[in-house]
């Protein structure tokens, strides 16, 4: 599905350009440093909300329809972003990009896993290779513009409302599966307890929450457990470079292991450990990379073995994800500053450690007693 992987490229393209504008645009536009979390919190809203209102109607409607729909709702808001004159319209256009970023995330990992039963989770762990690749490039890109062409900070929203412009037509004539329905003991229905599901939703939550949390305080680490200030930038870079390498290995593998997964979170609790005693500025660096490695094929593998429980409802399935992700993200970061400010960074590293193991032993039962995805 090509237009999948240039879709999901532009979108990691898109979060790497909204990181790095975001003090700019801020202070352009008045806000200042107390409302340059006002935009997050938009987009945050928008991206947690518009999935679950459109997530069944992809499953009547089909995803391609829906996907197309909000690609053009993706391509407006980061036009309203690129010529917004007031922080009202700031807000409103980074609401749009949320609205078409997180429909056309969720349903084109659906879309994947209905059009590979026996491999989606390889196929998924590639779509999100190209997103990294996306958020590592974008940065770096911008800067380069913004240092040698003297482009503002809305050169990121117009490289990225002309190339999944440019997706249109790509994805008008592209091929969309329903699902596909296979045989044997792969065919047997799924159990369908809204436990299971809930459970996938925690564990998601889990995984951005961890992923977030030693994303985030990278600075901190550096600044503040290291006196390192000028590595927390390079360590960032680090985790998610190691993870797109990651799903690139994951997405070649002709079979990716039942219970992947689960040793990744384990491996990850591991790393994070290693990280609460280390105190060596090289050793830790690369330790982000090993975290960034490990935790590669954990949101693929999630959400493959989620939608695997009721084909028919995989735009809704997603959608329930991507709130439990959106939540995680914000909410365990938040604790773990808290964590951090009153306890240490060392606490807080446990914090995560142990909850990614409480996350894997879910993910070990699943694969155990057979409710995951084949493939």
């Amino acid at each position: 599905m090509p237009a999948c992987y240039g879709i999901t490229l532009m979108l990691g393209y898109e979060a790497g350009a909204l990181q790095l504008a975001l003090l700019s645009a801020t202070n352009e536009l008045g806000l200042g440093g107390t409302g340059m979390g006002l935009p997050v919190t938009a987009q945050f809203i928008s991206m947690s909300v518009m999935p679950l209102l459109v997530g069944p109607v992809a499953d009547r409607a089909g995803k391609k329809k829906v996907i197309f729909a909000f690609l053009v709702v993706f391509v407006a808001g980061c036009l309203l972003t690129w010529l917004c004159a007031s922080a009202a319209q700031l807000l409103i256009g980074v609401f749009i990009i949320g609205a078409g970023f997180s429909v056309c995330e969720c349903m084109t990992t659906a879309a994947i896993s209905d059009a590979y039963v026996e491999s989606g989770e390889k196929y998924i762990n590639l779509a999100q290779s190209f997103f990294c690749v996306g958020a590592v490039g974008s940065p770096i890109l911008l800067q380069a513009l913004m240092d040698g062409l003297s482009a503002s900070w809305r050169a990121g929203f117009v490289i990225s409302a002309i190339a999944m412009a440019a997706l249109l037509p790509v994805l008008l004539f592209s091929r969309f599966t329903a699902f596909a329905r296979v045989e044997g003991a792969d065919a047997q229905p799924r159990q369908k307890s809204p436990f299971l599901i809930i459970g996938f939703v925690v564990c998601i939550f889990i995984y951005a929450g961890v992923e977030s949390g030693i994303a985030y305080f990278a600075d901190t680490v550096f600044t503040l457990g290291l006196d390192k200030p000028v590595l927390g930038a390079f360590a960032i870079s680090l985790f998610w470079g190691f993870m797109g390498i990651g799903r690139v290995l994951f997405g070649r593998m002709k079979k990716i292991p039942p219970r992947a997964t689960a040793v990744s979170l384990f491996f990850a609790a591991a790393v994070v450990l290693a990280m609460m005693f280390c105190g060596q500025e090289t050793i830790m660096l690369g330790l982000y990379a090993a975290s960034g490695l490990a935790l590669a094929c954990v949101w693929p593998g999630i959400a493959h073995a989620s939608v695997a429980i009721d084909r028919g409802a995989s735009g809704k399935i997603m959608s329930y994800l991507n709130l439990g992700s959106g939540l995680g993200a914000s909410l365990i970061p938040l604790a773990i500053g808290a964590i951090i400010n009153t306890t240490g960074i060392s606490i807080a590293f446990l914090v995560l450690a142990l909850i990614s193991v409480a996350s894997a032993f879910y993910m070990f039962a699943n694969t155990k007693n057979g409710l995951r995805s084949p493939g």
